[in-house]
């Protein structure tokens, strides 16, 4: 089955993404995408549609907080993004798109290749970084257990609130993964 998605110009989503986006965050996409690929061959899942996922997840990300609403909404607007701006049609990147933030019960390989990818690309120099990219070459449940179980320390470390969708997924994953 041939993916509409796959007839995008990726050479023409990265010129628009570096034309909104700021360099780092531009960078990040970058790292995101080429994470995203290898996952999807360690994990036998269509590296095209991992890799246009894990250029769009952030491309919201230049609007301002307020015209977001909240930051954990960025993913929403850049699904909404990828499929008016970027002419994504396929709905597994859609909703790749749109959860990897939080997660969700039941994800798709590849929500779970995008969720995983953006909390391990290179860039990333947190706590257990290392371990969560070692279980993401096993297990993406795996690493997505311990992605959102030391997202929920940090949160509880600097005492805010933590959006209840994170802890959701967490007990998901920990439970049937």
């Amino acid at each position: 089955m041939l993916y509409i998605c796959l007839k995008v110009d990726k050479e023409e989503i990265k010129k628009k993404l570096r034309a909104i986006l700021s360099k780092e965050r531009y960078a990040h996409c970058l790292d995101v995408a080429k994470t995203a690929v290898r996952l999807a061959k360690i994990h036998s899942s269509d590296p095209k549609k991992a890799e246009i996922a894990g250029l769009l997840h952030d491309c919201a990300k230049h609007m301002k907080a307020k015209r977001l609403k909240s930051k954990l909404f960025h993913g929403f607007v850049s699904a909404r993004m990828a499929k008016n701006e970027f002419g994504i049609k396929d709905k597994d990147t859609l909703n790749a798109i749109a959860h990897h933030t939080s997660g969700r019960i039941k994800m798709s390989k590849l929500e779970k290749i995008i969720y995983v990818s953006d909390h391990i690309e290179p860039g990333r120099k947190y706590r257990n970084v290392s371990k969560m990219r070692l279980a993401a070459k096993k297990s993406l449940e795996r690493a997505i257990v311990l992605i959102s179980s030391e997202m929920i320390k940090y949160l509880l470390e600097k005492k805010v609130p933590i959006f209840e969708q994170t802890l959701i997924t967490r007990n998901y994953y920990l439970k049937n993964g």
